[in-house]
């Protein structure tokens, strides 16, 4: 397959843009809110740079991030926070 420089480009930022919101939702400290926010972003910015291709996009990083979600977003948000400078 030949894909021009344009197109790898796109396809680079893309990668970046999926696998840094893929690592706040798995090792960061976001509230569903803030988690669902990042989620809209790196949708809106992936229809940006891959308009005919969302379908696609829905389908594989949808999935990936419904996953990282729930697996890691929603249990953090149940867990007691900890105030650790308190004195006791």
């Amino acid at each position: 397959m030949n894909v021009n420089t344009s197109e790898e480009r796109l396809l680079a930022e893309l990668k970046e843009l999926v696998d840094r919101t893929s690592e706040l939702l798995q090792w960061g400290n976001l509230t569903v809110n803030e988690a669902c926010q990042r989620i809209r972003q790196t949708r809106a910015r992936a229809e940006a740079l891959i308009p005919k291709q969302m379908c696609l996009y829905q389908r594989i990083y949808g999935a990936r991030f419904r996953r990282l979600f729930e697996q890691f977003v929603l249990p953090r948000q149940s867990q007691p926070q900890h105030n650790w400078h308190k004195p006791y």
